[in-house]
C-alpha cells in the first residue's frame, strides 16, 4: 500500500510540474504577444510602414509677385532635381564620371554621394538640364530625376531688397516673399504609395483627390518702372559721391502705398548666396539713423499746432553761435534775426532750438510720438526698426534743443517718409503698404488692402503753413534749391547729420548722413519722396547730395505718370497706370485725357470706379478682379445708361 501510495504522488507531481511549465511557456509567450500586439503596437506598425509604404510630397506651385500694372517680378519654374539610389548603382567610379561631366561636378565628391549608406540622397536640386545632358542622366541606373519648382526673378536686382527671395525648399526666407510666406506656398499634396522589395512605387492613391493647393498671387503697391528710376538715380549718386550706400522710397502720400523702394548696395535674389546679409538687409526699414535737419519739419508744425509761435514771428539766431548749459550750438551762417519761415529755408540750427524750446518738452514729445517716431510704421514687411525716441523725462538739459534739429533720436527712412506724408497729405498719418491685393491663380481678388489713416497729427491749416514753408526751401536762397523741377512747386527740406561714434562716443569725424525729402506738386501732391545718402565722400550736404536726386526721381517718375505742368500753380493729375488714389487737382494736364469712355481693360474695381467718376457716368460692375471687356467700347459715347464693366 506504500508503495502504491508513493507512486500516486509522483504521478502527481509529474502532471503539476508539466502543467506548470506549459502554463509559464504560455504565460511567456501571452506577455510577448501582449507586448507586440499592444504596448509595441505603434512602433511596429510605423516599422512596417516604414518597409512597405512610401509617402512622396508634391510640392504646391509658389504664386507669383507682380507690381501694380501686373508686370512680373517674381515666377516660379518648373526645373529638375538630381538624386540618387546609391544600391542601386552597379558602378560608383563610372557613374560618378557621368554625372560629375552632365552636372558640372567634382567627380569625387559625386562618387563620394554615391558610395554613402542610405537609400535616397540629393546630389544637385533645381538645375536647368538641357535635351542631352537630361538623357545622360536618365539613363544611368540607380540616378532619377524629380519635377520641383524654383523660384526665378526676371528683373534681377530690381526691387531685391523689397521682394526678398526664397531658399531651396520654397520657402520666403526675406522681403515680401518671407512676410506673405504662407499665402505664396500654397499647401503641398502627400500621396501614399505601397513599395517592392527593390523600393520601387507599385502603387498611387488617386491623384485628383490630394492635388497640391497652388500659391495665392501677390499684387504689390510698386510701379516697376518708377522703381527702377529711382534704384538708377540712387545708385550713380552711391558711386559718384563713393558712399557706402543709400536708400530712397516713393510713396502715395495719401494713401501710404509704397511705389518704390530702394536699396544700395544691393543683390541678385536669383543668387542670393552670393552676397552678404548686409547687401540683402532693406536699409528704408531697417536702418534707423539720426534724421538731422529734416527733422526741424515736425517740430515748427508741432509749434504752429499748438500756437507756440506764428509764422510772423522772429528769432534772434546768436549770429551763429548759442549755448545752452555745457554745449555750444552753431550755425553754418551767422545769422540774425530771422522769421519762422526763413529758420526752416536756411536751416538754422539755433533758430530750431528756440522754437522747441518756446514749444517745450512735453509737448514736442508729444508731437513727435504723433507723427510715428519711436515706434514701428506696421508696413508689410519683415525687419522693421523701431528708431530711438526717449521718453522726456530722460531727456538731458540740452536734448530739447538737441532733438529739435535732429540728434539725439533716431528714425529709419519709412518713419521720416510717412511723417513728411501727413504734412502733404493735409495732416493725416497713413500707415505704409506694399501690397495691393492678393489674388488665386485665376486672378480673382481675395484680399485686397486699402488705406489706413491711424491718426490726424496736424489740423489742414497747419499743414497748408509748413507747405508754403518747405515750398521756400526749394526756391533760390534755399538750401534745396536743387532739387527744384521746372514748372512745378517742390515742397521739401534738406537734413545733414553727423554719424554718431558707436566706438568711442560722441560723433564721428568727417562721417555724415545727406537726406533730402519733401512732395510734389506742392499744393495737390502725387508723390512724396525721401533720399538718404550713407557717408557720401564729397559734397555732403543734403542739399547737394540727396536732393538732385530727389529731382532726377521726381521729375522722371511724374513722367511716367504722364503728369506735366498745367495752369500756372503747378498742380497735376495721376495718370490711370493703375493708381487707385483719390482724386487730384483739376487744372493739370494728363496725357489720356480724351472724349469718350475710357479703356478699363487691366484696371481694379476701384480705379474704373474713380476713372467713371472723373468723367461723370455711372458704371456697372460685372464680376471681381480686372476689366477685361466693357461697353460701349473705349472712346465710344457712354449713353444716357451706366457703361458695363466685366471683371475676371
Amino acid at each position: 500500500m506504500k508503495r502504491k501510495g508513493k507512486g500516486k504522488s509522483y504521478l502527481r507531481f509529474r502532471i503539476f510540474f508539466i502543467s506548470g511549465v506549459f502554463i509559464l511557456i504560455f504565460g511567456v509567450i501571452f506577455a510577448r504577444a501582449f507586448e507586440l500586439q499592444v504596448l509595441e503596437s505603434g512602433r511596429l506598425k510605423a516599422m512596417a510602414a516604414r518597409q512597405h509604404v512610401r509617402t512622396v510630397n508634391v510640392q504646391s506651385k509658389r504664386g507669383a509677385i507682380y507690381d501694380r500694372n501686373l508686370k512680373e517680378l517674381a515666377v516660379s519654374l518648373d526645373v529638375d532635381s538630381v538624386y540618387v539610389q546609391p544600391r542601386k548603382v552597379e558602378s560608383p567610379r563610372r557613374t560618378a564620371r557621368a554625372l560629375a561631366q552632365a552636372l558640372s561636378m567634382d567627380t569625387a565628391g559625386v562618387e563620394r554621394k554615391l558610395r554613402s549608406a542610405g537609400n535616397f540622397v540629393w546630389l544637385e536640386r533645381q538645375v536647368d538640364l538641357a535635351g542631352g545632358r537630361r538623357k545622360a542622366i536618365e539613363d544611368l541606373d540607380g540616378v532619377g530625376l524629380m519635377k520641383e519648382s524654383r523660384r526665378y526673378y526676371p528683373n534681377r536686382q530690381l526691387a531685391a531688397n523689397l521682394i526678398g527671395f526664397t531658399g531651396v525648399d520654397s520657402r520666403g526666407l526675406e522681403g515680401v516673399e518671407l512676410f506673405y510666406d504662407r499665402m505664396l506656398r500654397g499647401e503641398p499634396a502627400r500621396f501614399s504609395s505601397d513599395k517592392d522589395a527593390m523600393g520601387r512605387l507599385i502603387l498611387y492613391e488617386d491623384m485628383d483627390k490630394v492635388a497640391p493647393v497652388h500659391g495665392m498671387v501677390v499684387e504689390l503697391t510698386i510701379d516697376k518702372a518708377i522703381q527702377y528710376i529711382a534704384e538708377k538715380a540712387l545708385r550713380r549718386k552711391v558711386e559718384d559721391s563713393g558712399a557706402k550706400g543709400g536708400t530712397a522710397i516713393v510713396m502715395d502720400p495719401k494713401t501710404g502705398e509704397i511705389l518704390a523702394m530702394a536699396s544700395v548696395p544691393t543683390f541678385d535674389p536669383n543668387n542670393f548666396r552670393a552676397f552678404s546679409e548686409r547687401e540683402w538687409r532693406n536699409r528704408a526699414i531697417a536702418d534707423a539713423v539720426e534724421p538731422g535737419s529734416v527733422f526741424k519739419t515736425f517740430i515748427i508744425s508741432a509749434a504752429l499746432e499748438e500756437n507756440a509761435v506764428k509764422a510772423s514771428d522772429s528769432f534772434y539766431c546768436e549770429n551763429g553761435s548759442y549755448r545752452v548749459a555745457n554745449r555750444v550750438f552753431h550755425d553754418v551762417d551767422k545769422n540774425g534775426w530771422l522769421t519762422v519761415p526763413q529758420i526752416l529755408k536756411v536751416s538754422s540750427n539755433i533758430g530750431a532750438a528756440k522754437i522747441g524750446e518756446r514749444l517745450g518738452k512735453v509737448q514736442l514729445y508729444r508731437y513727435l510720438r504723433a507723427y510715428g517716431f519711436g515706434e514701428k510704421t506696421g508696413i508689410d514687411l519683415p525687419g522693421e526698426a523701431t528708431g530711438l525716441l526717449r521718453p522726456y523725462g530722460k531727456w538731458s538739459k540740452v536734448t530739447l534743443e538737441t532733438v529739435s534739429f535732429g540728434q539725439g533720436v533716431s528714425a529709419t527712412p519709412l518713419q521720416l517718409v510717412t511723417a513728411v506724408s501727413a504734412v502733404a497729405n493735409g495732416g493725416f498719418l497713413m500707415k505704409p503698404y506694399v501690397v495691393k491685393a492678393v489674388m488665386d491663380h485665376d486672378h480673382r481678388v481675395v484680399k485686397e488692402f486699402n488705406p489706413v489713416i491711424r491718426r490726424r497729427v496736424v489740423s489742414e491749416r497747419t499743414a497748408g503753413l509748413m507747405t508754403g514753408m518747405l515750398t521756400g526751401v526749394t526756391q533760390p536762397g534755399g538750401t534745396g534749391v536743387k532739387a527744384a523741377i521746372e514748372g512745378f512747386e517742390v515742397a521739401g527740406k534738406t537734413g545733414t547729420a553727423q554719424k554718431p561714434d558707436l566706438r568711442a562716443g560722441g560723433y564721428a569725424k568727417g562721417a555724415f548722413t545727406s537726406s533730402f525729402f519733401g512732395f510734389v506738386p506742392a499744393k495737390d501732391p502725387l508723390l512724396a519722396i525721401i533720399v538718404m545718402i550713407d557717408e557720401p565722400k564729397k559734397f555732403y550736404h543734403g542739399g547737394e547730395a540727396a536732393a538732385p536726386v530727389f529731382k532726377e526721381i521726381a521729375e522722371q517718375s511724374l513722367s511716367h505718370m504722364d503728369v506735366f505742368p498745367g495752369g500756372g500753380s503747378g498742380r497735376a493729375a495721376p495718370a490711370t497706370s493703375g493708381d487707385d488714389s483719390p482724386e487730384r487737382g483739376d487744372n493739370a494736364v494728363r496725357a489720356d485725357d480724351g472724349p469718350g469712355v475710357p479703356d478699363f481693360t487691366g484696371k481694379s474695381v476701384r480705379m474704373v470706379m474713380r476713372m467713371a467718376k472723373e468723367k461723370s457716368f455711372g458704371v456697372d460692375i460685372i464680376g471681381s478682379g480686372r476689366a477685361y471687356a466693357q461697353k460701349p467700347a473705349p472712346g465710344g459715347a457712354p449713353g444716357k445708361g451706366n457703361v458695363a464693366v466685366w471683371f475676371r
